[in-house]
């Protein structure tokens, strides 16, 4: 298996050494196409991780490029499993991915945002994993349906009518169950009981059976958090608190279970139980892992970092704008999607989030610079701003304050110049906010994400 990091960018020239042997990549370079790609959408061509190998004057050539994505797969031409953490992952600390998906879920908005974040393929095959990898899809999962179900039960679950059968004594309600009155009441002289069935308005309904049923299963895998700070604190908390919520429904088990919610202010329901049928998916195998168990199956999977990034900005750009309407995200004009457009506290502003390393120390590459301008040149953007003349709309970059910086070639004669802005009225968030000297109206945004 090949076990590296996002934005990772590998490159070897040599004779075959010890990875190509541990890998077996010399029986590749047999293959007329030695480019390997796996996507997260074949559609949209969005790779998440390349492999291209060469032999030239008899010496190998591999590359290997990794994106903003992390998760577990295999690419198809050379049947080479590959396993992406996150970035900061080393003996000293590791980005808390499951907290800032768990804060960005903060914000109900956030909800509706979720398409795209993360892809699990079930109907692949699954690939077996060292158990000590402990694969981020399972926490993940759980991450997700804890944060979901808490809105419901915040919102307040929803009530329905139910089909109840009870044994009355004396009384006959809705309609007589004919075939068990007489099995189990007339044939053993119950002669005052009678077995009815008849509908009932409340919450005991099935879609909250089921949910209450997958939170019953969540307990066994926080003992698999142990090392991640306080992760297992925050979902046990949030466990506690949904579990509440569900004292008058009553046990069911469940394999899956098929419903569409098609009221929309429940419609989070649906969320809740595609994520409750992907983690009865995973109970099928052996993800709980015991002492014994050095390996297990896991189905391949891919989180999007940059998108989860997105989220966790918007929380907390809605923290400090909290009226409505004050930040917009994702408006699309002429086939064009803004990150975030603020108009709000003195601030009428385009903001784009990018989860990239470089820009730690670097103006923005000559596309985000374009896709920036771009932006604040729109009519339809200065139309929301309210902005009547042809001044120049402020652009905001926001970007990841604590992602290790990627060593690019040149770096020493690429080295941008920065401004300190003139007041601290230009911070969007905490953090460290510069003002670029190549670009008018620029500003870099500093934002820390949680580690572990």
């Amino acid at each position: 298996m090949l076990k590296i990091s996002e934005h990772f960018e590998y490159y070897y020239s040599d004779h075959i050494n010890t990875l190509h042997k541990l890998a077996n990549w010399e029986s590749y370079y047999d293959l007329e196409d030695k480019t390997d790609v796996i996507f997260f959408d074949p559609e949209e061509q969005y790779a998440c991780v390349s492999l291209r190998l060469r032999k030239e004057n008899e010496q190998h050539q591999c590359s290997i490029t990794s994106s903003y994505y992390i998760g577990l797969d295999k690419f198809s031409k050379f049947k080479l499993p590959v396993y992406i953490q996150p970035k900061l992952n080393n003996e000293d600390y590791q980005l808390n991915y499951i907290q800032m998906l768990l804060e960005a879920l903060k914000e109900p908005e956030n909800f509706e945002h979720l398409e795209g974040l993360l892809l699990v393929k079930f109907d692949d095959p699954w690939i077996e994993i060292e158990n000590e990898l402990l694969p981020e899809l399972t926490p993940f999962l759980i991450a997700q349906f804890l944060a979901t179900v808490k809105l419901l039960v915040k919102k307040g679950l929803k009530k329905s009518y139910y089909h109840k059968t009870e044994s009355l004594s004396g009384r006959i309600k809705g309609k007589v169950l004919i075939g068990r009155q007489v099995k189990e009441n007339i044939l053993k002289n119950r002669l005052t009981r009678t077995i009815c069935q008849y509908q009932e308005f409340g919450f005991d309904t099935e879609v909250n059976q089921f949910l209450k049923y997958v939170l019953s299963l969540l307990p066994r895998h926080f003992g698999d958090f142990d090392v991640k700070g306080n992760i297992r604190l925050n979902l046990e908390e949030i466990w506690r608190f949904c579990q509440a919520g569900f004292q008058q429904v009553s046990k069911g088990t469940f394999t899956k279970l098929l419903y569409k919610e098609n009221n929309p202010f429940y419609k989070q329901y649906n969320l809740a139980i595609q994520l409750g049928n992907q983690i009865l998916a995973l109970q099928d195998y052996n993800i709980s892992r015991n002492a014994s168990q050095t390996i297990c199956k896991h189905p391949p999977f891919w989180i999007d970092m940059s998108k989860l990034f997105e989220l966790y900005v918007f929380k907390e750009l809605r923290v400090k704008f909290k009226d409505d309407n004050a930040v917009l995200y994702h408006q699309k004009y002429h086939k064009q999607e803004l990150d975030f457009i603020i108009n709000a506290n003195g601030f009428k502003v385009v903001v784009d989030a990018k989860y990239k390393p470089r820009y730690a120390n670097g103006n923005p590459n000559i596309e985000d610079a374009r896709q920036l301008s771009g932006y604040t040149r729109l009519n339809k953007v200065y139309e929301e701003l309210k902005i009547n003349d042809n001044s120049l709309i402020p652009a905001y970059l926001i970007y990841p304050s604590n992602l290790p910086a990627i060593v690019e070639k040149n770096s020493s004669e690429t080295k941008d110049v920065f401004e300190e802005p003139a007041e601290a009225s230009d911070q969007l968030l905490k953090g460290k906010v510069r003002k670029s000297t190549m670009y008018r109206e620029l500003y870099l945004q500093q934002i820390s994400l949680p580690v572990i």
